[in-house]
């Protein structure tokens, strides 16, 4: 019989350690492991190293929380809400240090982990400073076949990966539905020593093998599984529910203002006890209906 990895939130979130670097799945604003995030802020972690293909509002709230002191990763925003002015402040206060990358080294850090391999190659970001920056865990070296010179990008091993997906079983295959893929899902839990997955729902293991294709992750990769609905809001998990322009802009709004973040935090993260208490808090079923008719978005 399979393990059973059904979790709670807060002991999901209890497989993070104080300095940990954390994989955290997003692509700006859509399926963000959102509820993990703010159980990370409720347990009050401190010095995580966040690892991001193109982060956004769960690494805003994570700096304005305090609960991260370096980025490693391609870009961090919000897209059309704009910058990520929580972040923004904290990196130019040196409270967090940003190990820039491109999105190809990124890929190939990770992927080489995931593979077990010491490094991947990249012709990404050679004519730029980025490889200067970074001598320890990026090499411009010869190609052994006689080429042109590439980009060794050194492994990349996350203490833990979280990421959001639409469902899983109670052993932990994950599933996602195919209009929702991510480049980063596939590397991310691949290459991490720990993985936490919330879904919108876990179900039994039948329904998962009548669709094998739509499985993304086997459960002998995860260490934890929540089933958390909404658990990305207020990123989208399509074709599920949209993004919250609300929340979004009520957000860059009070970031703009250090007495207005922490009234934020409070009122939307740290006093919600659980997901069913910070769904009330951002408008109960009235909200969470309209976003799954993509009213808000």
């Amino acid at each position: 019989m399979s393990q059973d990895k059904r979790a709670s939130l807060a002991e999901a979130a209890s497989l993070v350690r104080d300095g940990d670097v954390v994989a955290l799945q997003n692509m700006a604003t859509q399926l963000a492991p959102m509820a993990v995030v703010r159980e990370l802020v409720r347990q009050q972690r401190r010095n995580l190293g966040i690892v991001g293909l193109v982060a956004g509002i769960p690494v805003d709230w994570m700096s304005a929380a305090g609960v991260m002191d370096r980025f490693i990763g391609g870009a961090v925003s919000m897209e059309q809400f704009g910058l990520c002015q929580r972040y923004r402040k904290g990196v130019e206060a040196g409270a967090i240090r940003v190990e820039e990358l491109s999105e190809t080294a990124l890929n190939s850090r990770l992927g080489a982990a995931a593979r077990n391999l010491p490094f991947l190659p990249t012709r990404g970001m050679i004519g730029t400073q980025l490889i200067d920056m970074d001598p320890d865990n990026l090499r411009l070296i010869e190609d052994p076949f006689g080429g042109r010179p590439i980009v060794a990008c050194r492994a990349l091993v996350p203490d833990v990966a979280i990421v959001h997906a639409h469902r899983a079983d109670r052993a932990g295959n994950v599933q996602l539905e195919p209009t929702a893929e991510w480049p980063d899902l596939g590397i991310m839990p691949k290459a991490a020593r720990r993985v936490i997955v919330t879904v919108e729902e876990i179900v039994d293991s039948s329904l998962l093998r009548r669709r094998p294709d739509r499985t993304v992750l086997p459960g002998f990769v995860v260490d934890a599984v929540v089933e958390v609905p909404f658990g990305a809001h207020p990123t989208s998990c399509f074709p599920f529910y949209g993004y919250d322009t609300a929340l979004h802009l009520a957000w860059v709004k009070a970031a703009r203002d250090d007495d207005a973040t922490e009234a934020f935090l409070d009122r939307y993260v740290r006093e919600p006890a659980d997901q069913a208490a910070y769904l009330r808090a951002v408008g109960g079923a009235t909200t969470m209906l309209a976003l799954q008719r993509w009213e808000h978005a």
